[in-house]
């Protein structure tokens, strides 16, 4: 009768082997390494040592991603929201968090990904419309994009490279997993006739107490990104409602403030009212939730369906179209891709801010950017 093989790993030895003594480190899948030693005491204390990794608790996936987190707010200095949307990425791209570091291989990571980048999005959950109906979802959840599953394999490679980095791996096992697809640069943006169409739609629903409304357009109208929407406090709206302050941001040209159109602010100043100077102004809610509104209030308006940082976008576009310079757009919407000697020492960013706004508002009511210019 075959005699069942050890799956566990072991030390074997030490053996007298000519003039020193053997030992021999049967690994989990039976290949065998052999280390000769002059003596017996160094055979010893190498059996010791590799009795003392056998035994030591294997690092998780789970247990790395902790310190990962720790080492990202701690070590790096990035912002909850950042490292919560990094988890959510490599949490989504392990299936199994509980699996030792040690187990990835190559052929796992790759065939995680594959899994990753064919499952399908997650359906977002309906809020009732005033008059009590539900919009009815779409049949069938969409595929996740190229740019997600992309960026999550990215993330993913850091994450496994900082192991390496901290000796819980010999090397990064995802380190040759390709990404597939082409990337998308920029989104699909609404025409102005349609801009006008959702707009109307979000003020109906705004009117109608809907808070989400008010979000959606601070994309369209500020052009502020989701994560802006969403952690602005009552304090950042000064000067009776006139002013947005965004104190920090995903970038050092994030850091601004802008002027709040007529159209938004009397919603605005009544979500802040009766709230402490540190409340968040529209309540806590993650990013999605203005991108769920915006995609909602284009379902609402029979507009095509696009995403809030197609909103954004457009409001980029409409300024750019009425004449504002792309060096102007960029500040105000908080990029950091023009050289930094004009744009920290000449030009305040609020006042490009503000000659963008005028104008994409111009547009956006009717007007057309002469108006703007002769206001």
């Amino acid at each position: 009768m075959a005699r069942q093989r050890n799956k566990n790993r072991r030390v074997l030895g030490p053996y007298p082997k000519g003039d020193g003594f053997q030992i021999v480190d049967v690994k989990e899948n039976g290949e065998r390494e052999h280390f000769k030693f002059s003596t017996k005491e160094e055979a010893d204390a190498a059996i010791a040592a590799l009795t003392d990794e056998i035994n030591r608790p294997k690092k998780t996936i789970r247990d790395a991603l902790k310190d990962y987190e720790t080492y990202m707010r701690d070590d790096k200095g990035n912002k909850e929201n950042s490292i919560d949307q990094t988890g959510r990425k490599l949490r989504r791209f392990f299936d199994d968090l509980d699996v030792a570091l040690t187990d990835l291989t190559f052929a796992k990571c790759e065939a995680l990904y594959v899994a990753m980048r064919t499952s399908k999005r997650k359906p977002q959950k309906r809020t009732p419309l005033p008059d009590g109906k539900v919009p009815t979802p779409a049949t069938e959840p969409k595929p996740i994009s190229v740019d997600y599953h992309r960026n999550a394999l990215s993330e993913t490679k850091t994450f496994l490279r900082w192991c390496v980095k901290k000796g819980w791996l010999a090397s990064n096992p995802l380190e040759d997993v390709e990404g597939v697809g082409k990337r998308s640069h920029g989104k699909e943006q609404l025409r102005i006739d349609e801009a006008r169409k959702w707009l109307a739609k979000a003020v109906e629903l705004a009117e109608a107490g809907e808070d989400g409304a008010v979000a959606a357009m601070m994309t369209l109208l500020l052009g502020i990104r989701c994560s802006e929407v969403v952690s602005r406090v009552v304090r950042d709206l000064d000067d009776d409602g006139r002013l947005l302050w965004i104190p920090d941001s995903k970038t050092a040209k994030g850091r601004r403030t802008l002027v709040v159109p007529d159209e938004l602010r009397p919603y605005l100043q009544e979500l802040a009212e009766g709230k402490k100077p540190q409340d968040l102004l529209l309540g806590y809610h993650d990013r999605a939730w203005p991108r769920a509104w915006v995609q909602r209030i284009c379902e609402e308006a029979g507009v095509p369906v696009v995403t809030a940082h197609g909103n954004r976008g457009l409001h980029g576009t409409l300024s750019i179209e009425a004449g504002v310079t792309p060096r102007a757009v960029a500040d105000a919407l908080g990029h950091e891709s023009f050289q930094q000697t004009t744009a920290r020492s000449y030009v305040q960013p609020e006042a490009m801010g503000q000659a963008k706004q005028k104008r994409a508002l111009t547009v956006l009511n009717g007007g057309k950017a002469r108006d703007a210019d002769a206001a």
